[in-house]
């Protein structure tokens, strides 16, 4: 430095050099050049970002935001074949609003965000400026706020209730992910290093790893990122069903209503309310819990490509037949400019529409069961005229009944009724007092009787062991064998009349037997034929297993074992007296006693029930079954074996047994006499099935007409309904009658055809 203490010796010794020491102007002339070099560079770059890339940066501030949202398809529809719709999709117009529309109170960051668009640059660095903004858009919020109560007719009451019960939902979900984003946070980060672990080793190593350490670990931030959740940036649901008048305001004023959209979407309408209610079953939604499992079940991807919210099939027809009524999701792409106004919408993927279902159930006789039985539960149970055996009031009316009826020769079924329903639209639109007032009804109105009501046959089971008796060759149906009344003992294995009448049936064939339901015939014939013949044609005749007619949840019921196995129950020879009369363990659905008539009647076919429309031969000997042709789509083949008679049944079997099941229902002293009509040859059975526990038996009565012709096979069960005879038969004449009055049944001119037989004034047995 110039100014540094020298003397005369130093400075004449010391050369002279140009150096900046000796010219200070110098020196500040260099510091200058390298401060305006370093500021020029930063005033080029403003520059430039400020005039040359000023319209890069406000396009990507308007640069629009492109996403994607499913376009709802339509489920397919139920009908029957006489194009009555039990269920279909509605469209349905639901009024959404954008979540910072509704949040309480407003998001500050949001708010600005919106004041910021209405403000040119300049004006936003001005604060009054912003203010008056953001009041602009508080305003704007007070006023959709009263366009949406003119257009829906909501009170600004019932409107903030429904924003605050979405918004409490998007907090619980906005809760959620945040502690699963500490957690993730804290179990990322770990245990805090303690100055412990660098203890050991030299005096260079601890100091080395301790500067390693100070440089390699970021630092723990006290101040997290702010959590933004897809639902808080999206709109939600707040107004369903709003009609046409409130799409079209929206629609056509859309400055009106900002942040709004109308959300198109479908609703499951069973318009017909309590009727086939289990035979249709219902479809839901699906839930955010069943959605997970679905995607834990199939990590690759699910198969159905199912989304929360997508409807499926729970149970009947709408969960059996699921895959094909289901529709397929459309996709919609929309741009949004930075707002979130939408500028374009293009359709990427159109909708897949489900497809009809028609069912092979005939809407009249199906009204007509279900009103039969209704009037059965309600207590009184109409008999013929001038019976003085009519039942009315005096026994506690029945809990439950179920009627079905199928063709004999194609296992079509044509009525499915059951007893107690509920509305289907119950499980689609929720009422809490109706809720509460079915699931208090003992009587189970959900509960699907035509295929999951297992209960015991009681004397209908003795069609089947009659046919077991001959084909064994061990009892001869012509033989007579007396009944007194009981077998051996007084006090148990008793026939029905002589526990109410004291008198037995006297000499009894098998015609005669199944004619008036002597008990002890068949107990007597299963001691000489053992119970193995008549479990082996039960298992035969398809009782024991499900029928494959294809609706969801179908039972198989009971069909004991009498061979003896670690897991089955003992077997006593009062068992096997039991079997043989439908009583035991023995349990069956109406369905299944259905198509046993069916094969008797029909020549020894095990038909296979189907409710879905097929087509048979001309001749009505099915061999094959073609395949499901629905309304609007031709689906996969129903997997229906190619029937054949049942192995071993001969047709003099069938045609002695036809006879007495014929004579129940003609036979002056028949238990089904209360089932004759003139003009209409009817056969069948009449069953009383015991329960014990002080409940009142099952009613029966199940049969086939035209006897000579049979067209028709049916079923009527009335659970705790007492006697067959007086209970279930009364209705199956009835149910004939309908099936003649909506021509199901054609008038026979043999009807009065019946044989002449000597009465010595008994009284029928059941």
């Amino acid at each position: 430095m110039r100014n540094r203490p020298l003397n005369d010796v130093q400075i004449l010794a010391r050369p002279e050099k140009p150096s900046l020491d000796h010219a200070p102007h110098l020196r500040l002339f260099v510091l200058f050049l390298a401060m305006a070099l370093l500021l020029s560079g930063i005033a080029v770059r403003v520059s430039a970002l400020k005039l040359l890339s000023a319209d890069e940066f406000a396009g990507r501030w308007d640069q629009p935001v492109v996403s994607y949202e499913p376009i709802v398809s339509r489920d397919g529809r139920i009908l029957t074949t006489d194009g009555r719709v039990l269920a279909y999709d509605a469209p349905q117009f639901n009024l959404a609003i954008h979540y910072r529309w509704f949040e309480e109170p407003v998001d500050s960051d949001w708010l600005t965000r919106q004041a910021r668009t209405r403000l040119g640059p300049r004006e936003r660095s001005d604060s009054d400026a912003m203010d008056a903004a953001r009041h602009e858009v508080l305003r704007r919020r007070d006023a959709l706020y009263e366009a949406i109560c003119e257009a829906t007719g909501l009170s600004r009451d019932a409107l903030a209730s429904r924003c605050r019960q979405q918004q409490r939902r998007v907090e619980r979900i906005y809760e959620h992910v945040l502690a699963v984003r500490e957690q993730r946070i804290a179990s990322a980060q770990g245990p805090a290093t303690k100055r412990d672990e660098f203890s050991e080793g030299s005096w260079w190593e601890q100091h080395w790893s301790a500067l390693k350490n100070e440089l390699t670990t970021p630092p723990e931030r006290i101040v997290r990122d702010p959590l933004i959740i897809s639902e808080q940036e999206t709109d939600h649901v707040v107004v369903e069903d709003v009609p046409l008048e409130v799409v079209a305001a929206v629609e056509s004023v859309p400055s009106r209503f900002p942040g709004v959209r109308i959300r198109q979407s479908t609703r499951r309408v069973y318009p017909e309310g309590t009727f086939a209610s289990h035979l249709i079953g219902v479809r839901t939604p699906l839930t955010g819990e069943e959605y997970r499992d679905r995607q834990k079940q199939y990590p690759e991807g699910d198969p159905l490509n199912l989304e929360t919210g997508d409807r499926v099939g729970r149970s009947g027809i709408e969960q059996a037949y699921d895959a094909g009524l289901r529709g397929r999701r459309g996709l919609r792409r929309i741009v949004r400019d930075h707002r979130g106004d939408v500028l374009h919408e293009e359709t990427v993927r159109d909708p897949v529409h489900g497809r009809d279902v028609v069912i092979t159930i005939d809407s009249r006789l199906q009204a007509r069961a279900e009103s039969l039985l209704d009037h059965a539960l309600s207590g009184s149970v109409e008999a013929e005229s001038g019976s003085d055996s009519a039942v009315s009031g005096e026994e506690p009316p029945p809990q439950g009944g179920s009627i079905v009826a199928i063709e004999v020769h194609s296992g079509r079924v044509l009525a499915a009724a059951a007893a107690p329903r509920h509305d289907a639209g119950l499980l689609v639109d929720y009422d809490a007092d109706e809720w509460r007032r079915v699931l208090a009804d003992p009587r189970r109105p959900f509960f699907p009787r035509v295929t999951q009501m297992t209960i015991p046959p009681g004397s209908v089971f003795k069609t089947l062991t009659a046919i077991a008796m001959i084909e064994s060759g061990l009892v001869d149906p012509e033989a007579h064998y007396h009944c007194r009344g009981y077998l051996e003992d007084p006090s148990r294995d008793r026939c029905y009349i002589y526990r109410h009448y004291g008198v037995g049936h006297g000499d009894m064939n098998l015609e005669s037997a199944l004619c008036q339901s002597c008990n002890v015939y068949f107990f007597d014939a299963a001691q000489r034929m053992g119970p193995a013949a008549i479990q082996e044609w039960a298992a035969r005749f398809g009782l024991g297993r499900p029928t494959g007619a294809g609706v969801a949840g179908e039972k198989g019921g009971h069909l004991p074992d009498p061979h003896p196995s670690p897991d089955s129950e003992p077997w006593y020879p009062g068992t096997t007296r039991q079997f043989a009369i439908g009583q035991a363990t023995l349990t069956v659905t109406p369905l299944q006693v259905a198509r046993m008539m069916a094969a008797v009647a029909n020549d020894g076919y095990l038909v296979q029930p189907h409710f879905f429309e097929e087509r048979f031969p001309e001749d009505h000997k099915p061999t094959s079954a073609s395949p499901i042709r629905l309304t609007n789509h031709a689906v996969d083949e129903l997997h229906v074996p190619e029937l054949s008679r049942i192995p071993g049944l001969s047709p003099e079997t069938l045609l002695r047994v036809r006879a007495g099941l014929r004579q129940v229902v003609e036979h002056p002293r028949g238990t089904g006499k209360r089932v004759r009509l003139e003009q209409i040859p009817i056969a069948g059975k009449t069953g009383t099935a015991e329960i014990g526990g002080g409940r009142n038996d099952h009613a029966w009565f199940a049969g086939y007409a035209p006897a000579d012709e049979p067209q028709v096979a049916f079923v009527v069960v009335l659970e705790e309904g007492g006697s067959g005879g007086r209970s279930a038969g009364p209705v199956a004449r009835q149910f004939v009658e309908a099936m003649l009055e909506f021509g199901v049944l054609l008038p026979h001119s043999s009807a009065n055809d019946s044989p002449e037989v000597a009465s010595d004034g008994r009284r029928a047995g059941e």
